[in-house]
């Protein structure tokens, strides 16, 4: 059940040039019903947290935390707003604290989990003005792996369809927006304790439960795109690793081929599957049938071949 009340949690590491403009986007919100947001400013040493607690249209906790330095992170400081946010609402959604959500992502969310899904993930943009201020070789490269991404989250579901996650849809999923209802939080255990990839780590875990998760395109967030980010493993990391002599593609754009082999497999294994046995739920069973379809990673000058490829096996797919 949806109740009127939507909870945001976000983690926050010395963001006094950032969080306020977060806020604010959610404080404007069009039509969000009631919302409380969480924000654990962690081993702060600025003003967030005094930024974090100015009034606001909104209800907002500030928590200030010293993590110890094994457990220090994003990973850390989400699981701790995400655990405390649900105290509050049947929906707990999550943003970073250097992102403006647009101003129906609320409403958009609310609208997901009313189609009766478990976890929403949503649409992350990099800030424009920030991305372009950087060195054209890594943009060309985050062009194409971009690009791969769509083709990706059009092909899943020509090979693998289920019904709570149809098209159009995309293949993100990032803690900059994330939503996942309070029964299936709890249900896991809660955000993995994971310094950094939690993000991912949560969805995983949701699927491995046979939980639902939706993909959807209108929930939406700009991010920043700043090469010198504060947690580890972040938007920041990313750019900043692309101008690297080895660097691989994240292990999501995989050969369209393997990917095109694993959503069969996938697809044939759960019309085969007959429901739970001694509590193995799919999502398990097939997290370890998944084991044999290991793939390599892709280097940038991979990315023009592979989209050629996948985007002929979506023409024969359709027909």
């Amino acid at each position: 059940m949806i109740t009127n009340v939507v909870a945001i949690a976000i983690p926050a590491f010395d963001e006094a040039d950032r969080i306020g403009r977060c806020l604010d986007s959610l404080a404007t919100q069009q039509k969000p019903g009631k919302i409380v947001v969480v924000v654990v400013a962690n081993n702060c040493s600025d003003a967030t947290a005094a930024i974090a607690r100015a009034p606001r249209s909104i209800d907002v906790e500030v928590i200030e935390h010293a993590f110890a330095d094994h457990e220090r992170g994003a990973g850390a400081a989400r699981r701790m707003a995400m655990a405390q946010a649900a105290r509050y609402g049947e929906i707990v959604l999550t943003t970073d604290a250097d992102c403006v959500v647009d101003r129906d992502w609320v409403r958009a969310h609310r609208a997901a989990f009313a189609r009766g899904v478990d976890a929403v993930a949503g649409r992350v943009s990099a800030d424009w003005p920030e991305l372009s201020l950087h060195p054209r070789p890594a943009l060309r490269i985050g062009e194409l792996e971009w690009e791969y991404l769509g083709l990706i989250a059009d092909a899943e579901p020509l090979f693998d369809p289920v019904p709570h996650d149809p098209a159009p849809r995309h293949a993100q999923r990032c803690g900059a927006n994330l939503g996942i209802t309070r029964a299936m939080l709890d249900h896991v255990g809660g955000v993995p304790a994971l310094a950094t990839g939690e993000d991912r780590a949560l969805l995983v875990a949701v699927e491995h439960a046979d939980g639902r998760i939706r993909h959807d395109r209108a929930p939406h967030v700009t991010a920043s795109a700043r090469l010198v980010g504060r947690a580890g493993g972040g938007m920041a990391d990313a750019l900043r690793l692309r101008l690297a002599a080895d660097y691989r593609c994240d292990d999501q754009l995989a050969p369209a081929d393997a990917l095109v082999a694993m959503w069969r497999a996938r697809h044939a294994a759960r019309a085969a599957w007959r429901g739970p046995v001694a509590g193995a739920t799919f999502g398990a069973e097939w997290a370890i049938a998944r084991r044999s379809h290991v793939t390599t990673r892709l280097t940038p000058a991979d990315l023009p071949a592979q989209i050629a490829r996948l985007r002929e096996m979506i023409a024969s797919a359709n027909g």
